[in-house]
Order: C-alpha cells, then structure tokens, then sequence
C-alpha cells in the first residue's frame, strides 16, 4: 500500500503553554515547543522540499520519504511551526505522543506517536489501527478508504517510497496526522469506550 501526502492539505497540531490556555486543554507538555533548528533539520536533509510556503519558505513536500517517524515529525514541525496558526482549518497544532489528555476539545487535528497493538485492513477498504501511546493509553485509528485510494494511486505516480509498510504488524512504530473524534471509539478486548482519531495520513515504521 503506498500513500502519497502534500504540505497543503496537511496539518498537526502543537501545543506550547499559550496554545493548551487558548484551546482549554490544560498544561501537558506532549513534545519539543519550538520549530526545529538549522542543526535539527540537517538529519532530514533527504527529504524532497521546496519553497512553496509564505514568502517562499521552505516546506517539506514528500511525507512519505521519511525514514522513521521521528524524521516524519521533524519535517512536520518545520512546516507547521509550534503555537502558530495554519493549515486548511487555521488552527495551531498538537503533537500527541506520551499521552492523549481526556479533556482534549472534539475535532482538534493531532499528530499522534505510538506503537501499533492490533492493525487491519476493514472489509470497506479502511484501514484501522489501536495504537498504544507511551503512558499505556489506547487510541483507535481510522483511515478511509477513499483518502486512501487517493493517496495510493499518486504515490504510484510520484515515489517509490510508501509511508505504509507493514501496517497490520503489531509494535511497530506508527504515526499519524488526523482529526480528533473524541471518546466515540471501542477496545477491542473490553466494552469499554476509547479515544478516536480519524486519520488523514498514517506511516509505519520500525521506529
């Protein structure tokens, strides 16, 4: 399966002590609170950019060439600078990797980072996944079938590198962009409720 993502439709979102007051999420610290530095970005140097973005910056444009999703993440936060506005929705941005806060607001765009429990391929031709987060928190995950297929047939026409590799394997390393649905998710051990994400982009890696 391959997948293919752009700049442009692409957000996360990131949360500094200003942006949790301003989106009543409270004070969780989810990852670094400032844009990566020259000597970050080194490391990334790989990935396909231009200068697409306001003013001419520099955007990483080919998601899908990131290596790991540390890299994936890197690329995402230079992009999408932390505590600053954006993306289609305008929204600032939170990085979700150690926890998933209960009282994070419904339709928030995340970037989640975790560790894959169960992976699978829905009869719909969705993909879903239970991610486990740091703190041992489990987050359902749903990508459509339709993004999908989208993303799929450019990656054919674009790139040899796919974001997803073996996305039904559990403990790998997975990452995704999407939207927050809130607590509307089910463990699939337990009749228990779960957080939701509805995934826009997804990438699997070893780590």
């Amino acid at each position: 399966m391959k997948h293919f993502y752009t700049a442009g439709i692409c957000a996360v979102l990131a949360l500094s002590t200003a942006a949790c007051d301003k989106l009543g999420i409270g004070h969780h610290e989810q990852g670094p609170t400032e844009a990566p530095t020259a000597k970050q970005l080194q490391k990334i140097d790989y990935m396909s950019a231009d200068n697409s973005g306001p003013g001419g910056r520099k955007v990483y444009t080919r998601f899908e060439q990131a290596r790991t999703c540390g890299d994936f993440e890197l690329a995402m936060r230079w992009n999408r600078p932390p505590g600053v506005a954006g993306g289609p929705f305008h929204q600032k941005m939170v990085y979700l990797d150690a926890t998933l806060p209960a009282d994070l607001a419904k339709n928030t765009e995340v970037f989640i980072h975790g560790t894959i429990d169960e992976g699978e391929i829905l009869p719909s031709g969705s993909a879903r996944w239970y991610i486990r987060m740091k703190d041992g928190t489990l987050v359902e995950a749903i990508e459509g079938s339709g993004y999908m297929e989208k993303q799929a047939q450019a990656a054919q026409e674009n790139t040899k590198q796919t974001a997803l590799v073996s996305p039904e394997k559990p403990h790998r390393t997975i990452c995704a962009h999407g939207i927050y649905q809130g607590v509307t998710g089910k463990d699939p051990k337990k009749d228990a409720p779960i957080p939701l994400v509805a995934v826009l982009f997804a990438m699997d890696r070893k780590k």
